[in-house]
């Protein structure tokens, strides 16, 4: 394994390159870093989609107004919020291959995010998470963890211990 300091990322060297079956290439715009859909699988962008998908493989939800809440009597009401993202997860999210979330300003996932058996991509750029939950390691076909963007000023111990050299972790600088 080696650190590439370009991307300021882990990346283990049988991950140089994507396999086919992953949905998602990396290209950059303006200097950074992106996941977007590869043309193997169809996207789905919206929560009422993902909802009449039951085998979807990529979900991109990229500064999407569906992870708002709407619901009066939610105390996150206005807020960025993942009760609707949660409940289509644990519906129709077991085959999903690329999840972005990316530019939502969530401070939390759902539990459910982590327990997705075939998750190879996760894109969380550019939200306000503090942390990269412990439970990120539960993700055992996970292959690129993107956190870019968020105020997280260190990956807990465990979490670099057991991800070293298996994902590629895109993130700022951390402790």
């Amino acid at each position: 394994a080696r650190i590439d300091p370009s991307f300021r990322s882990f990346r283990h060297s049988t991950h140089e390159h994507l396999s086919p079956e992953c949905p998602v290439e990396v290209s950059t715009a303006a200097g950074i870093p992106r996941l977007m859909a590869n043309r193997l699988y169809q996207v789905v962008r919206t929560l009422l989609e993902a909802n009449r998908s039951p085998s979807m493989k990529a979900l991109d939800l990229r500064n999407s107004s569906d992870l708002q809440c709407v619901n009066m009597m939610c105390e996150k009401v206005g807020e960025a919020c993942v009760c609707r993202l949660s409940r289509v997860l644990e519906k129709n999210g077991q085959e999903l291959r690329s999840l972005c979330l990316a530019d939502n300003k969530l401070t939390q996932l759902p539990d459910i995010v982590f327990e997705l058996p075939h998750l190879q991509v996760l894109d969380l750029s550019g939200n306000a998470l503090e942390e990269i939950p412990e439970s990120v390691v539960n993700l055992k076909s996970l292959k690129v963890l993107d956190v870019t963007g968020n105020p997280i000023s260190r990956v807990p111990k465990t979490v670099a211990k057991q991800l070293y050299g298996l994902v590629e972790i895109r993130r700022d600088d951390l402790k």
